[in-house]
C-alpha cells in the first residue's frame, strides 16, 4: 500500500523533476482492486487501464477503461468506479469537457446515494467518484467547490472505514484551505494526517506517508516543515528505492529553499541550500541510482553556473535517460535535459573544450527532443507534445533560424487546440510573439504577447492548481511576457500614435500579477476607468532593457517621456539608493541618486505637472523603484515633497479603490516596548511607545490600547472580532519581504506571521465588509537586499481590502517618529485633508520644525494605497 496525492500542483519558484508518483484515484494510491466486479474480463480491463495509468500511459488506460465500461452495464456500481476512473485520465490529458461528462455519466449511476444504506464497498467507490469530482473542480479553479467535495470524500471514506482514504481527502482539503488563506485549518488537518503517519506499524509505510505530505507541504510553502519530515522518513531506514525517493524529495526541498533565499538577497544561506541539495540527489543517486536525481543534480549544477562539474555527470545521465520507460515523465525528463543544455551551449566559449561543443551540438539536443515528441505520440499525449515541440522550436530560436523556430511553435500551439491547457499555450504563444518581432512583423508580435497575456489571464485563476509538469518561476516565464510587451508596445515614439492606455493596462496586469505570485491566491480587481481628482497624476515609470518610460495620467490627458538609460545601470543607482537611505552618514550619496532618479522620473514632466497645477503624485512603481520613497527626489535644490506635491503608492489601481478617508477614526492602538528574544532573533526595546499612543489618543477615539504583555494574537484576534475600528496603529518591530514566510511583525514573546496578520486585519474589516480606512505599522523595516520586499506591504493591503497602509522602511529613530506619528494624526482629523498631504505635511514638519534634515529620519515613510 502506498500514499498518494489527488491533486497536481505549480511550483511558483523553479522548475522540478519530481519522482514518478502521480495523481491518482484511491485504490490506485493503494494499490487495491479488490471491490466486487460482475466478471473476470472487465476486472482484467480494470487492472491493465491501472497499469498504464500507474505508468503514465494516458491515452491507453482510457482506452482500456471505455472497453471495461461497456462490460459492467448490469453493475452500475462498477461502472461508476471505471467511469470515475476515466474522467482521472482525461484530465491528466487536459481533456477536462471529456472528464466532466465522464464523471457525470459515472453520478447518475448511483446518485441519489443515502450514506446509511450503502455498503462499505459502495462506500468506498463513492468517495472515490467524490475524490475525482474535486480533482476535476480544482483544475478548473473553483476551489470552495473542490473543498465541499473533498470534505465529503473524507466523510464517506470514514463511513466506510477506509483511514488511508480519509487522509488523502485530508490532504487534497489542506491544499485548497491554504490556497484559500485558511491557514490554521490547513495545518490542523496536516497535523492529523502526520499523526495518522505515526501509528503505521510498517516502516515502509510510514516512509511513503512522510514522502507524500512532505511533498504537499513543500507545494504549499511550508519548507521547514517539509524538511523535517523527510529527515524523519529518510531515518527510517526503509528499502532503497523508498529511501531515494525520500532524498530525490529532499534535494528538491533544499533547492527550493536556496531558490527563495537567493531572490531576497540572502545569498550566503542560497548557497548553504544548494550544497545541501547537491548532497540530497548525490545520497538519491548513491542509495538507488536514482536517474530523476541524476537529472536534477545536473540542472541545479547548470543552474548554479559550475558548467565543470555537470558536464562530468552528463554522460551518466544520458545512459540512464535511455533507461527510463516510456512516460510522461520520461518526456519531460528529457525536455527538461535539453533545456539545460541549451542554457550551457548559451555559456560556451571559444576556449571551451571540443568535446563539450561537439557534446552540445544543437543536433544532438534536438534527438533529445524529438524523442520526447515520438514518445508523446506513442502515448497520444498532446499536452506533452506540443510541450516538446515548443521546446524544439525554442531550440531553433537560440539558433536565430526564425522560420523554422514559428513553424514548430505553430505546430505546438495546433497540437493544444482541442486540449486545456493554458499553462503550456502561453509560453508558445509568447514565444511565436518574439519569434514575429524577429521577423519585423510588429502586428504579428502583438497579437502573438495579446494572445499570451490572454492565456495567463485564464491561468490567474488556478495558477496555483494546474496539473502539470510543465513547472515554471514567476520571475523567469511570467514576469517578462509582461515586461516584453510593454516594450513592443512603446517602440513607436510617435506620442500621438503611442498605444499608451494598452501599456498602462499591461503595467496593472503585471502587478496584479505579481500580488497574487506574492499571495498565493487571486484577488477581486476591480475596474477604474479613471480618477475623478483633477489635482492629481498617475505615474507610471517602467523599467526597459534600454530606457525608462514614463507614462503620466494628467487630468484629461496623457503622456509619454523616456529617458535613455541601460536596465543595469538604472538597476546599480536604484540598489545603491536604497542601501544609503537607511545608512545616516551617506547623505551626499543618497542627494545624488535622488537627484539622478529625479531627473529619470520628474524633470521630463515638469513644466506639464506645473501647468495642470498637480498636487499629488501617485506613483506606480516598477521593480527596484517600488524601495525608494519617492518623497525623496531631490532636483538639485528642493525635494519633491517641498516642491508642493504629495506622494503616495498605488501597486495597482484596480485593486485600490482611491476613496476619501473618513477623518474620524477608531484605532485599535498597541505595540510592544519591551526587548524580546524571540525565535534567537534578538528584538531591542523600543522607546517612545507610550508617549507616541498617548500623543495619538489627542486626536483619535483610541478606547481599546493593547500594550506590552497584552499585546498577543489573541488579544488583538478578540478586539478585531468585537471591536468595530476603523483603523489599526502598532508600534512593534517587524519585517516585510517578499518571502511570506520572512515577513511578520513582533507580539509580546511571538511572532505574528503574514498570513496571520492579514487574517487580523481581514477580521477588522469585518470580511471585507467594512475595510479598514487605515493600518499603520510604526516600527517596521523592509528586508535588505530584497528587490521585491515592498510587496510584503503591498500584499497586505490588497489581501484585506484595506484602503491605505503607512509604514516605515527601515529603522526609525524613536524620537522623530513618535515626532511625525502624531503631527500625521493631528493633521489628518483637519477637514479636507487628505492621507498623503498629512504624510507629506509631517515629514516636513520633522525638516523644518524640528530640523532633521537627514532624508535617513524623515523619507523612512511609504504610504501604500488611496491617497485621498
Amino acid at each position: 500500500m502506498r500514499w498518494c496525492l489527488l491533486i497536481g500542483l505549480i511550483s511558483l519558484a523553479i522548475t522540478l523533476v519530481t519522482p514518478a508518483v502521480m495523481p491518482t484515484a484511491m485504490d490506485v494510491a493503494l494499490g487495491r482492486t479488490n471491490v466486487s466486479l460482475a466478471a473476470a474480463s472487465p476486472q482484467e480491463l480494470l487492472k491493465k487501464g491501472l497499469a498504464y495509468y500507474e505508468a503514465e500511459h494516458y491515452a491507453q488506460a482510457i482506452q482500456q477503461w471505455q472497453q471495461a465500461n461497456l462490460s459492467f452495464k448490469t453493475d452500475p456500481w462498477g461502472q461508476a468506479l471505471i467511469l470515475s476512473y476515466l474522467s482521472l485520465a482525461q484530465q491528466q490529458l487536459g481533456l477536462l469537457d471529456e472528464a466532466s461528462q465522464s464523471l457525470q455519466d459515472s453520478l447518475s449511476l448511483i446518485d441519489p446515494v443515502d450514506l446509511r444504506t450503502i455498503s462499505a464497498s459502495q462506500a468506498v467507490i463513492y468517495a472515490k467518484v467524490l475524490n475525482t469530482q474535486g480533482k476535476l473542480r480544482w483544475l478548473q479553479g473553483d476551489a470552495d467547490v473542490a473543498l465541499a467535495h473533498w470534505r465529503s470524500a473524507a466523510q464517506t471514506y470514514g463511513q466506510a472505514g477506509d483511514e488511508a482514504g480519509v487522509a488523502i481527502a485530508q490532504i487534497n482539503q489542506a491544499r485548497v484551505l491554504q490556497y484559500l488563506g485558511l491557514n490554521h485549518q490547513a495545518k490542523t488537518l496536516l497535523e492529523t494526517v502526520y499523526q495518522g503517519i505515526q501509528q503505521q506499524p510498517n516502516n515502509d509505510l510510514k516512509a511513503a506517508g512522510l514522502y507524500n505530505l512532505s511533498s504537499v507541504l513543500r507545494q504549499i510553502g511550508d519548507l521547514d516543515t517539509a524538511l523535517s519530515l523527510l529527515q524523519e522518513g529518510i531515518s527510517l531506514n526503509t528499502q532503497p528505492s523508498q529511501t531515494s525517493n525520500l532524498f530525490l524529495e529532499l534535494g528538491n526541498t533544499e533547492w527550493l529553499l536556496a531558490h527563495r533565499d537567493e531572490t531576497i538577497g540572502r545569498q550566503a544561506e542560497a548557497e548553504q541550500h544548494s550544497q545541501s541539495a547537491q548532497a540530497a540527489y548525490q545520497q538519491a543517486i548513491d542509495t538507488n541510482n536514482s536517474p530523476l536525481a541524476q537529472l536534477n543534480l545536473f540542472r541545479l549544477w547548470v543552474e548554479r553556473n559550475q558548467i565543470a562539474q555537470a558536464m562530468q555527470l552528463l554522460p551518466q545521465v544520458q545512459q540512464t535517460m535511455k533507461q527510463l520507460p516510456a512516460s510522461r515523465s520520461a518526456i519531460h525528463a528529457h525536455i527538461h535535459l535539453a533545456e539545460s543544455l541549451m542554457k550551457v551551449q548559451s555559456s560556451l566559449t571559444e576556449s571551451s573544450s571540443s568535446v563539450i561543443h561537439t557534446t552540445l551540438q544543437p543536433k544532438e539536443i534536438a534527438k533529445l527532443l524529438s524523442k520526447a515528441i515520438q514518445q508523446a505520440r506513442i502515448l497520444k499525449d498532446q499536452r506533452a507534445e506540443a510541450y516538446a515541440l515548443g521546446q524544439l522550436g525554442t531550440l531553433y530560436e537560440h539558433m536565430q533560424q526564425w522560420a523554422d523556430a514559428q513553424h514548430l511553435t505553430q505546430q505546438a500551439l495546433l497540437t493544444l487546440e482541442t486540449v486545456d491547457a493554458p499553462e503550456i499555450r502561453y509560453r508558445w504563444e509568447w514565444q511565436l510573439g518574439r519569434l514575429r518581432q524577429q521577423q519585423t512583423d510588429r502586428q504579428g508580435a502583438i497579437q502573438g504577447y495579446k494572445s499570451a497575456i490572454r492565456s495567463l489571464q485564464q491561468v490567474r485563476n488556478n495558477l496555483l492548481s494546474v496539473n502539470t509538469n510543465v513547472q515554471f518561476s514567476f520571475r523567469d516565464h511570467v514576469e517578462p511576457v509582461y515586461r516584453e510587451y510593454i516594450e513592443l508596445l512603446l517602440s513607436d515614439h510617435d506620442e500621438q500614435t503611442q498605444p499608451l492606455e494598452e501599456a498602462i493596462q499591461t503595467v496593472d496586469q503585471l502587478q496584479l500579477a505579481e500580488l497574487e505570485n506574492y499571495l498565493g491566491c487571486t484577488l477581486d480587481a476591480r475596474t477604474v476607468d479613471q480618477v475623478q481628482d483633477d489635482q492629481t497624476a498617475i505615474l507610471y515609470p517602467i523599467i526597459l532593457s534600454d530606457r525608462i518610460a514614463m507614462i503620466a495620467q494628467l487630468p484629461g490627458k496623457t503622456l509619454y517621456r523616456e529617458t535613455l538609460i541601460a536596465k543595469e545601470t538604472a538597476d546599480t543607482t536604484l540598489l545603491a539608493l536604497q542601501a544609503n537611505l537607511a545608512n545616516p552618514s551617506k547623505t551626499p550619496e543618497v542627494l545624488t541618486d535622488a537627484q539622478t532618479v529625479y531627473d529619470w522620473l520628474i524633470r521630463p514632466l515638469a513644466t506639464d505637472l506645473s501647468q495642470a497645477s498637480i498636487q499629488t503624485l501617485v506613483f506606480v512603481l516598477d521593480g527596484p523603484l517600488r524601495n525608494i520613497p519617492m518623497a525623496v527626489l531631490y532636483d538639485g535644490e528642493q525635494y519633491v515633497i517641498e516642491k508642493g506635491y504629495a506622494v503616495a503608492i498605488a501597486p495597482r489601481l484596480q485593486i485600490f479603490t482611491p476613496e476619501t478617508a473618513n477623518p474620524s477614526l477608531r484605532v485599535l492602538m498597541g505595540g510592544v516596548e519591551l526587548s524580546q528574544e524571540i525565535k534567537q532573533t534578538q528584538f531591542p526595546a523600543i522607546a517612545k511607545v507610550r508617549e507616541e499612543l498617548d500623543g495619538i489618543s489627542q486626536y483619535v477615539d483610541s478606547s481599546n490600547v493593547l500594550l506590552n504583555e497584552s499585546f498577543t494574537h489573541q488579544n488583538l484576534q478578540q478586539q478585531l472580532e468585537t471591536g468595530n475600528f476603523s483603523a489599526i496603529h502598532w508600534k512593534t518591530h517587524g519585517v516585510f519581504s517578499s518571502d511570506p514566510d520572512e515577513t511578520y511583525v513582533v507580539a509580546y514573546e511571538e511572532q505574528i506571521s503574514a498570513q496571520d496578520l492579514n487574517n487580523l486585519i481581514w477580521l477588522g474589516s469585518r470580511g471585507g465588509v467594512h475595510p479598514l480606512e487605515l493600518v499603520v505599522l510604526s516600527a517596521c523595516e523592509t528586508a535588505q537586499g530584497d528587490k521585491r520586499a515592498v510587496l510584503g506591504l503591498a500584499g497586505l493591503a490588497a489581501r484585506t481590502g484595506t484602503r491605505s497602509v503607512l509604514s516605515t522602511l527601515w529603522i526609525a529613530q524613536d524620537t522623530p517618529n513618535t515626532q511625525f506619528m502624531i503631527r500625521f494624526y493631528e493633521l489628518l482629523t483637519q477637514p479636507g485633508m487628505s492621507i498623503a498631504n498629512a504624510v507629506r505635511q509631517a515629514q516636513l514638519s520633522l525638516i523644518h520644525d524640528y530640523g532633521y534634515t537627514t532624508p535617513y529620519i524623515w523619507a523612512n515613510y511609504l504610504l501604500i494605497g488611496s491617497w485621498l
